[in-house]
């Protein structure tokens, strides 16, 4: 008996049941609906592999005969896997003479001593335009292709890479995130050109639902009122102010107590933060350069995805270094290196995203991705497992558990907001 290779066993009932509900949901999921996720049935194919790794489907002599049939294919995702591992190898040394064709210089190498250049520097040829205007547009080089590959099938290996140093061939993450978001903004406007005009029209639509109520438009007018007042050195003018602002205190509480379009605390809440903008407002207007940055700031913000992908990076880090802690290794990644790795990642999910816009036919302008959650998740299990080197069931815990301090995070910054917000009003 042969203990180093022992035959699997066949599969379950558990399993089986398991694989017709999958089948089943998978087939409900894609009958004749436009809008489907593909979770099910992704969740099925997921399943076999799972299964199939552990368990046979077939006959024992079938399996094996499927197994021959299949070695060669198994030969060729064995050496895919070792060039994942792997990467691209450096290019050899070349030992023929040159002659640099920019300084004149006499050298033996790939790159000239003097000033740089690459031996290589062939001619320029029309079929190489397109190649070239890339480059002169978007500064799409060798790197930026190489990195593009690389995310697409290996992205988790080249991440470590990158981060032990072997940085020659990849570009760096920040601008690949900011070159892919560009991208993106140009396939939808190419694919879905009525976007544009969706997004002005869903812009006036939410500056119509956002105006404030009746009660937060006259705490607007009782606070510049009052500040106005302590502006006025006339007695006579400060009672006759007071007496306003009493008045309108009296019908905002009239108000209150009819009731809202808003629930009480929620009222409370947007109180509090009338209260704070107009107090800050106040304050930046005393000073017009700063209030000109802060125009600027907000014209280039309002509805940047680049931005928006930005910020998610650093409580992704932080929860990452959480979830993958070993006591052993605990300076594997600092959290520089852990942003680094976020960068990446998004940029990978950013180009997905760019892949999928011309099948969808549409463009989620609101969302930071256009793929589902559910994928993303995939992705950062894959990502993951390449990077800490982790089994399947560990990796997918881990992930599990990095997302769930992603969202306690995220709770606990809104709530430490709130009470931030409400102190400086107090004070």
């Amino acid at each position: 008996m042969n203990k180093h290779n022992p035959a699997k066993k066949r599969v379950n009932t558990l399993q089986i049941i398991w694989l017709l509900c999958l089948c089943g949901l998978s087939y409900t999921e894609m009958d004749g609906s436009a809008d489907s996720s593909l979770f099910f049935p992704f969740l099925l194919l997921l399943s076999i592999f799972c299964i199939a790794r552990k368990r046979r489907f077939l006959p024992v002599s079938w399996h094996e005969a499927l197994a021959g049939h299949m070695r060669p294919l198994i030969v060729r995702l064995r050496a895919l896997h070792i060039r994942q591992i792997c990467g691209k190898a450096s290019p050899v040394l070349s030992t023929r003479p040159c002659t640099c064709k920019n300084c004149g210089e006499k050298y033996t190498g790939n790159f000239c001593p003097r000033c740089g250049q690459s031996r290589n520097t062939p001619r320029y040829y029309l079929k190489d335009a397109l190649g070239n205007v890339l480059k002169s547009l978007f500064r799409v080089d060798g790197k930026f292709a190489h990195t593009l590959i690389n995310l697409s099938y290996r992205p988790g290996y080249m991440i470590k890479d990158f981060i032990r140093g072997r940085r020659i061939h990849y570009t760096m993450p920040f601008p690949t995130v900011f070159l892919l978001t560009a991208f993106y903004v140009l396939t939808v406007q190419l694919i879905v050109p009525e976007i544009k005009s969706k997004e002005k029209e869903k812009e006036t639509a939410v500056q119509t639902d956002t105006l404030m109520s009746q009660a937060q438009q006259m705490q607007v007018v009782i606070d510049s009122l009052e500040q106005k007042k302590a502006q006025i050195k006339s007695r006579s003018a400060q009672l006759g102010m007071e007496i306003t602002i009493n008045e309108l205190k009296k019908e905002q509480r009239k108000m209150e107590k009819a009731g809202t379009p808003y629930a009480e605390s929620g009222f409370q809440l947007d109180n509090e933060l009338g209260k704070a903008h107009g107090r800050l407002k106040a304050l930046i207007s005393q000073a017009p350069f700063l209030e000109h940055v802060v125009d600027l700031l907000k014209k280039w913000g309002h509805g940047n995805k680049a931005l928006r992908i930005l910020l998610t990076l650093p409580v992704l880090a932080v929860a990452t270094r959480w979830a993958f802690y070993r006591r052993k290794h605990r300076a594997a990644y600092n959290m520089m290196e852990h942003i680094f790795i976020q960068a990446y990642i998004a940029a990978q999910i950013l180009l997905l995203s760019i892949i999928v816009v011309p099948f969808n036919g549409t463009a989620h302008v609101d969302d930071l991705y256009e793929v589902p959650f559910w994928f993303i998740f995939f992705l950062f299990c894959w990502d993951y497992r390449q990077i800490f080197q982790y089994t399947w069931e560990k990796t997918f815990w881990k992930t599990t558990l990095m997302f769930t301090y992603c969202l306690s995070l995220v709770i606990g910054i809104a709530v430490l907001g709130v009470l931030t917000l409400l102190l400086v009003n107090r004070i």
